[in-house]
């Protein structure tokens, strides 16, 4: 068995109570864990986040109005 490094990109969407962006991405980064499973192939052995980034809030609202699948 062979050990690899695999870098995959990730999306959340969250509803806060903090009112500072980087409030969210501390406790997300402190706090959340990411959870990738076992396969009989694989044994998931650590998970990190390695960078948070954060659009531009007026384009996240913009883009909420405008989604016909956000219910």
């Amino acid at each position: 068995m062979k050990f690899e490094t695999l870098f995959i990109m990730v999306r959340v969407q969250v509803h806060t109570s903090h009112t500072q962006i980087s409030d969210v991405v501390r406790e997300i980064e402190n706090h959340s864990k990411m959870s990738l499973s076992d396969t009989d192939n694989i044994n998931v052995l650590e998970t990190e986040i390695m960078l948070s980034r954060v659009r531009n809030v007026k384009n996240i609202n913009h883009y909420h109005e405008n989604n016909s699948f956000n219910t």
